[in-house]
């Protein structure tokens, strides 16, 4: 309804801006001067006509007969918007068909080279209420209108996979991968048919992995599989090398967890130790009259940072208590790990309001080595 309304506007403006210039007079003064000037002309002529007569150079006959000619030429040289009766300008006939073309046109054109389709895909994308099935009848039409757009084909090859309609999402995916020749393309097909295959490496599977890291050496999706397939043949440090790449890179939370998933379950098979922070959180003897139920938040974040690297929620009821800080705990918002950072500042926070920038309890300690095996002594008190 609203893209309708704006369209409806865009059209008024544009008929208003193609109409209107033609509809308005031109300045007078133009018109005006010329018209003037004409007169002028003949009043000058039949003046002279006049003196020519009276001093008998010429006949009276000849005389009527050159005055009707001027006469006749005034009448041709003056504008007819300036003669008596009906004013009918060309403008006005003019705007009446722009009027008309306007929105007769527009309005096929855009239902055929506009993105009406495309609007509707993403009203759909954006209302998470939308049932599975509206949603794939809304992609489908729009693969339908656009068979060959890469979008359409890489949005219906996800929907399929939720789906699991692992035919129907290789099919999808290798248009696309046909379509844009892209590491992306490679490294989607190559999921889906690991995926089909019952989650097992074939040659092509191998093949198009290797396509997507030539063409991008940091493709998490190939990098995350590349990770994947070197578990399995029991080559930790090549898995663990694939996933701390692409986990260098990934933003999305829910594929940054699964890497690290992954990371620490490689660097426990290697026998590394994982880094991890022991905090004792306590309260202050003031406080022992919150609610139990009140929450407190124990994170650690870059020495004087702001972004929380790893966080673990608790309850009032569980302090005195020894909070465990690790990659298992770590922010998925695309910060560094715990093991990459130099010095930490452990913090621990009670905001009664629900504003986690300004807390009415706090306690903190600064410059803390993540190796560091002792254990983080925070004692909350009000925030000063």
């Amino acid at each position: 309804m609203n893209f309708w309304f704006s369209a409806g506007l865009l059209i008024m403006a544009a008929i208003a801006l193609a109409a209107v210039p033609l509809l308005v007079k031109r300045r007078k003064s133009s018109g005006t001067s010329a018209r003037e000037a004409n007169i002028e002309q003949f009043r000058e002529q039949q003046k002279e006509l006049e003196a020519q007569l009276s001093q008998g150079l010429i006949a009276p006959a000849l005389a009527n007969e050159m005055r009707a000619e001027l006469e006749k030429k005034l009448l041709s040289d003056v504008p007819a918007g300036h003669r008596k009766g009906f004013d009918v300008r060309p403008g006005v006939v003019m705007s009446a068909l722009i009027v008309l073309l306007i929105p007769l046109m527009a309005l096929p054109l855009y239902w055929k080279l506009g993105a009406q389709t495309e609007l509707q895909v993403a009203e759909a994308l954006a209302k998470p209420e939308l049932n599975s099935n509206s949603l794939l009848e809304t992609l489908e039409s729009w693969q339908q209108k656009k068979p060959d757009n890469p979008q359409a084909l890489y949005l219906l090859g996800g929907r399929y996979l939720a789906l699991g309609r692992m035919e129907d999402s290789v099919h999808a995916f290798r248009r696309f991968y046909q379509l844009t020749d892209s590491d992306q393309g490679a490294a989607q097909l190559a999921q889906v048919l690991y995926l089909k295959n019952n989650s097992q490496f074939d040659a092509e599977v191998s093949q198009l992995l290797h396509e997507a890291l030539t063409r991008n050496e940091f493709n998490t999706t190939a990098l995350g599989m590349q990770g994947i397939a070197a578990f399995g043949l029991k080559d930790y440090a090549g898995a663990l090398a694939a996933w701390d790449k692409a986990f260098s890179v990934e933003t999305d939370p829910e594929a940054r967890e699964s890497l690290l998933t992954g990371i620490n379950q490689a660097k426990k098979m290697l026998g590394e130790p994982l880094p991890s922070l022991r905090v004792m959180v306590s309260l202050a003897p003031e406080l022992q009259s919150l609610p139990g139920n009140t929450r407190v938040m124990v994170f650690a974040r870059a020495a004087e940072g702001r972004m929380p690297l790893a966080v673990k929620p608790v309850l009032v009821s569980e302090l005195p208590g020894e909070v465990v800080l690790d990659e298992s705990t770590a922010m998925m918002m695309g910060g560094s790990k715990l093991s990459e950072t130099e010095l930490l500042d452990v913090v621990a926070t009670i905001s009664l309001s629900g504003d986690v920038m300004n807390p009415d309890y706090k306690g903190e300690v600064k410059s803390v080595r993540p190796e560091s095996k002792e254990v983080v002594e925070l004692l909350i008190e009000p925030a000063g």
